[in-house]
C-alpha cells in the first residue's frame, strides 16, 4: 500500500509499505478519507529520532470501511463505514469506565504518533476494534474524517461552556478548530467574534457566519473587540495555542465570563492571573472529546444542518502528501483532507 512517512524538518514523503494484517482484537480499515490536525504538524515541524528512525506512518483523523477482520472480532463486519478514536486509553481506569476515555490517566501513544500504532496517512489501518465508531449513513466519509478529532474538539468546549443564544462568543484563532468552532457556535444560536492574523481565514469565518473578525496584529485586540462590543464577550473558546493569544483572554470577556482552552502550542501557558481573579472568569481545559459524546455530535450536526465540510479549502490524493502538509503547515487555509478512490 501507499503511505505517508515523515524523514526529517518539514520533509515527507509517499512509500509503499506492507499493507497491514490485523491482530486478534483489530480491524483493518480502507482509508476514504482524513485530515490534517495541527497535532500532525508538531512531529512535521520538529520529528523526534523516534519518528525519524521507524517506520511511522502520520495521520490520526481516519475515516473509511473495514476491509477484514482480527480473530475474535464481533459486532463488526466487512464493509461497514466507521471513524476511528484515535487515543488509545487502558479501558480500565475509572475515567474509561465512566464514559471519560479522553482524559484516560494510562494513555497509551495515539494512533500516527508511534511505531505500533500506524496512522490514517496510508490507503489502510489496523485498528483495535475499542476504537471504532460507527459512521451514520447521513454523514459523508470526510465528515467522518473531520469528526473523528477537530469537529469534536470544537464542538466539547462549546457544550461545556453551555454556549447559547444568549452568548457573545469570542473564537480566538480560526484554524480548522475555531473554523469548526465558529459553525457549530453558530448552529447554537450563539454570535461570534473570531480572532486570527491570517486574513484569508477571517474571510472564511465571516462566511461561516462570524459577525466581526479582528487581526491581532492591528492593535490591541481588546480594544478592537470593545469598539463594537463594548462590554466585551460573554464566553471565549482558544484554539491557536498561542502565548501572545492566552496573555490578552481577560482583556476580551466581561466579567464572570467562561473561558475554555484548546490549543495547545507551547507548554508554558502565559495567562495574567490577576484579571481571571477580579473579574471571576471561569476557566476550563478540554482534550478532544470523549468517545461516548460522538453520537450526540453526530445528531447535532444532522439536526442543525451543520456542513462540516465547509470549513475545508483543499482536497488532495495520498500522493500529494508533501504539497498538502506544506499547505497545512502555512496556517494560512481552512481545513487540509485526502480523499481515496
Amino acid at each position: 500500500m501507499r503511505a505517508l512517512r515523515i524523514v526529517g524538518e518539514k520533509q515527507i514523503i509517499v512509500r509503499d509499505r506492507p499493507d497491514p494484517t490485523p491482530r486478534p482484537g483489530e480491524v483493518v480499515v480502507k482509508m476514504r478519507a482524513a485530515g490534517i490536525c495541527g497535532s500532525d504538524l508538531h512531529p512535521y515541524r520538529h520529528p523526534t529520532p523516534v519518528i525519524l528512525e521507524n517506520d511511522l506512518t502520520p495521520g490520526h483523523e481516519p475515516c473509511g470501511e473495514i476491509a477484514d477482520l482480527g480473530s475474535g472480532v464481533t459486532g463488526w463486519k466487512v464493509g461497514d463505514r466507521v471513524v476511528v478514536y484515535f487515543r488509545r486509553t487502558c479501558g480500565e481506569c475509572v475515567y474509561c469506565r465512566t464514559g471519560h476515555r479522553n482524559v484516560c490517566v494510562n494513555r497509551r501513544s495515539s494512533y500516527g504518533h508511534a511505531p505500533d500504532a500506524a496512522g490514517s496517512d496510508a490507503e489502510y489501518m489496523a485498528v483495535e476494534t475499542a476504537s471504532l465508531m460507527r459512521l451514520p449513513d447521513y454523514l459523508s466519509y470526510v465528515d467522518g474524517a473531520i469528526l473523528a478529532c477537530q469537529a469534536g474538539t470544537a464542538y466539547w468546549p462549546l457544550a461545556k461552556l453551555g454556549t447559547s443564544g444568549r452568548d457573545l462568543l469570542a473564537v480566538s484563532g480560526l484554524g480548522p478548530v475555531g473554523l469548526l468552532a465558529t459553525t457549530m457556535a453558530r448552529a447554537m444560536g450563539a454570535r461570534v467574534v473570531g480572532i486570527d492574523p491570517s486574513a484569508s481565514r477571517r474571510t472564511l469565518a465571516e462566511s461561516l457566519g462570524a459577525e466581526l473578525t479582528l487581526d491581532p496584529t492591528a492593535g490591541p485586540v481588546g480594544d478592537q473587540l470593545r469598539a463594537r462590543f463594548p462590554d466585551g464577550a460573554d464566553k471565549l473558546i482558544e484554539t491557536s495555542g498561542s502565548n501572545a493569544a492566552h496573555a490578552v483572554i481577560g482583556d476580551l470577556v466581561k466579567p464572570l465570563a467562561g473561558v475554555a482552552i484548546v490549543g495547545l502550542g507551547s507548554p508554558n501557558f502565559t495567562i495574567p492571573m490577576m484579571r481571571f481573579v477580579h473579574k471571576e472568569l471561569t476557566l476550563i481545559g478540554t482534550s478532544i472529546y470523549p468517545d461516548t459524546s460522538f453520537k450526540e455530535i453526530c445528531e447535532f450536526v444532522r439536526d442543525h444542518a451543520v456542513k462540516l465540510d465547509s470549513v475545508v479549502s483543499h482536497y488532495f490524493p495520498l500522493e500529494s502528501g508533501p504539497e498538502a502538509f506544506q499547505i497545512a503547515e502555512a496556517a494560512s487555509s481552512g481545513k487540509v483532507c485526502f480523499t481515496f478512490d
